[in-house]
């Protein structure tokens, strides 16, 4: 979890010049060394204390005047592609250890009184390098590793600190050998460690201060010769730290420290942090040592990490697996989402969930109200889901969400669609904690308004609220792969409703093919059988009894009403066969003219047309849509009983919507549930012999031509009062 300290104000030290200090710490000495010419370049002021000679010979001489006895051994060490570092080397009866390093500025020469041999320590690396593989775990592994320090550098604290998201850091793991402050478990704020410290850390493994109240020996001259701008000293052993720095030791009572790097992954993961009551010199070939078991202990720390990691990802996988299996199944997948509500929490271990797909709005557990989470749904509609967004304090991301801080403070949304805005989301609830600082995290003014180090590393404690469990790997990979699944599982079920429409598509042409064959087929017979009948009554009409000329009369109402059927059955198979046409059309002068073609009929039935406005002009097919007035207006000339009956058609036209008109009549009525059935070839609602009859083919072709424009037709009624019909002819 994230645990942000209160704020500080001292941000100031964060932009201080680090690796610039232009000094060094006075336990060893620092040339700068023109590799081409092995002249020096910049000396630090205390060199005359190693060399043996006046600090002013000491820029601009050669090497060899210098260091007589050791030019040869530093310029051999200098032939290769890397610099063999370090060299041994003897000035006047004193030995050293001299440290090389290529910058753009020149050679670095860090030279430091030789210490223990590195080889003594041969044996205690292997073993503990060996225990690092072996841990149980993580926290095994810490304790191992400072203890292991502890052990070869002597100091009395050693300490595993370990960075958060945030950068504030926890100590997880110390070991002491004497009788000083314990820190175990205490967090540290980012501002103790700021920004550039923090690089220079993940530049150079090692930064050793013997002696925090020294004297910084200075470099002359101030600008390098060759750069015309201060040393860079970002991975000089030697460099000198900021004063802030120091303070802030000497305020823990800490005379000598010693910082181990922990990087994994590139990043910066923590420290091994040593101190010291009393100044302390550790030779080189001791921090030697420690570099070394620092990278293993780092390589080692991201095993033990992406081992656990790998855990989590198969217990997470399990889980997902069973789900994608279950909603693979599903004939609908955001349905799917819904119905299986456990294990889309299971999923995610999460307390609530919320699914929003087409503007509605699905809440699964414990969730913020439907208002609140239709709130969060219109700023994660601002934010960039890609893949996804996550967070363990909401009402920081966004503040709104301090309302339901309690229930939710935890917040992982992915985003379905690129297209559209469908949105599913997981919550969890706040989990109170109390965080113990070393100290008051927030850094004072003197008396002179200047930022300074806290005086006390007491115990501070803090309630840290509105934050949840975080999101881990594991929860954030499976929730972009379950985008990828659903999107999967939509296109897999795309493909097969495209392939099932192009067969459909086929039968109905098929369909439609067979309907018009066999209509002009059977026209033959039926015109054949329509003459019998005829001749039957004219030839044989006194020789048949009143029985049998009225069975004759039945059967050519029959023959009659079949040709009417096949006559419909083949308009409507035309219909389906044709293709649209489409251009623009003043569809108000088009129901002109089938309102003449009807005119007669009209002022028979006594039907009154109401036409409150005039209607638009629209894209269509104009012959076809001709069919869809005119079946409309036949249906309320047929269907009214009323002594007063009147039929009102309108439309409404909205920008960037489809026109919908609208034949409005007070009529009959409809039942609710024949809403469907009418829509039906040949379906008819009442007894041939009724309202004149019919063959119940209107309404289909009427559903056949407007499907054809890419539109829907709808119907509203009430039983007894009248039915409106509406429809639009698409985009």
């Amino acid at each position: 979890m994230t645990t942000p300290p209160p704020s500080s104000n001292l941000d100031g030290c964060a932009s201080e010049p680090i690796h610039i200090p232009g000094a060094i710490q006075p336990h060893g000495a620092l040339l700068v060394l023109d590799e081409a010419e092995l002249t020096c370049l910049q000396a630090s002021l205390n060199a005359a204390d190693f060399l043996g000679v006046p600090f002013g010979n000491a820029p601009g001489a050669r090497l060899t005047e210098l260091l007589p006895e050791a030019a040869g051994v530093i310029a051999e060490a200098l032939e290769g592609r890397m610099p063999r570092s370090p060299v041994a080397v003897q000035i006047g009866g004193r030995r050293f250890d001299v440290s090389l390093k290529r910058t753009e500025a020149g050679v670095i020469a860090e030279l430091e009184t030789v210490g223990a041999d590195a080889s003594a320590f041969h044996q205690q690396l292997q073993t503990a390098l060996a225990g690092l593989r072996e841990a149980a775990d993580l926290d095994a592994q810490h304790e191992l590793a400072v203890r292991f320090i502890a052990e070869l550098t002597g100091f009395e604290r050693v300490m595993m600190y370990r960075f958060g998201e945030d950068w504030h850091g926890q100590v997880v793991a110390e070991h002491l050998s004497a009788p000083v402050d314990s820190y175990m478990g205490l967090h540290f704020p980012a501002t103790d460690i700021p920004e550039q410290a923090r690089e220079l850390y993940r530049k150079s493994w090692l930064r050793i201060i013997p002696d925090s109240s020294y004297t910084p020996a200075r470099i002359e001259p101030t600008l390098n010769p060759k750069t015309g701008r201060p040393l860079d000293m970002s991975f000089a052993s030697l460099r000198s730290v900021s004063p802030i720095h120091l303070e802030y030791l000497r305020n823990m009572n800490v005379a000598a420290s010693m910082s181990i790097s922990l990087i994994v992954n590139g990043r910066l993961w923590g420290l091994i942090a040593c101190h010291h009551r009393t100044p302390r010199v550790l030779p080189f070939a001791v921090r030697a040592v420690c570099e070394i078991f620092g990278q293993v202990a780092s390589f080692e720390i991201r095993a033990k990490e992406e081992a656990r990691l790998l855990s989590q990802y198969v217990h997470a996988t399990e889980i997902q697996s069973q789900f994608f299996n279950v909603i693979s199944e599903a004939s609908n997948v955001i349905e799917a989402l819904v119905t299986y509500t456990p294990q889309l929490l299971e999923f995610m271990d999460a307390t609530g969930a919320a699914i929003y797909v087409n503007g509605q709005l699905s809440l699964v557990g414990g969730t913020p109200e439907e208002a609140q989470v239709f709130a969060l749904v219109d700023w994660l509609k601002t934010q960039d889901l890609n893949p996804l967004l996550a967070t363990e304090a909401l009402s920081t991301a966004w503040p709104e969400a301090a309302a339901y801080q309690e229930k939710v403070s935890g917040l992982l949304a992915v985003r379905l669609s690129r297209v559209e805005p469908h949105f599913v989301m997981w919550f969890r609830p706040e989990v109170v904690t109390t965080v113990t600082w070393a100290g008051q995290p927030e850094k004072p003014l003197d008396e002179h308004q200047r930022l300074s180090p806290r005086k006390s590393f007491a115990a501070w404690q803090q309630t840290v609220t509105g934050y949840s469990r975080p999101w881990g790997p594991a929860e954030r990979r499976g929730a972009g792969e379950l985008v990828l699944a659903i999107n999967a599982l939509v296109l897999r079920r795309t493909e097969t409703l495209l392939s099932e429409n192009t067969d459909l598509e086929r039968k109905n042409t098929d369909l439609n093919s067979f309907a018009y064959i066999a209509s002009h087929d059977l026209r033959e017979p039926l015109r054949g059988l329509e003459n019998y009948i005829k001749f039957m009554r004219e030839d044989h009409a006194e020789e048949l009894s009143t029985e049998a000329l009225r069975k004759l009369e039945t059967m050519g109402s029959l023959v009659s009403l079949s040709k009417e059927l096949i006559d419909v059955l083949n308009y409507y198979s035309h219909v389906g066969r044709l293709e649209v046409a489409p251009r623009a059309v003043n569809v108000d002068t088009l129901l002109d003219q089938v309102l003449a073609s009807l005119e007669g009929r009209i002022k028979e039935v006594g039907l009154s047309i109401r036409r409150p406005a005039r209607l638009p002009v629209v894209t269509c097919d104009p012959v076809l849509v001709r069919e869809i007035f005119s079946n409309l207006l036949t249906n309320a000339l047929k269907y009214n009983v009323s002594d007063e009956k009147w039929i009102e058609i309108t439309c409404d036209v909205q920008r960037d919507k489809p026109t919908v008109f609208h034949f409005r009549d007070n009529g009959i009525g409809i039942r609710e549930k024949h809403f469907e059935d009418i829509f039906r070839m040949f379906r008819r609602l009442h007894a041939v012999n009724e309202y004149g009859g019919g063959t119940g083919a209107g309404l289909a072709i009427v559903k056949t031509v407007v499907e054809r424009h890419g539109g829907a037709v709808w119907v509203e009624s009430v039983y007894g009062q009248g039915t409106t019909f509406s429809f639009h002819l698409g985009r």
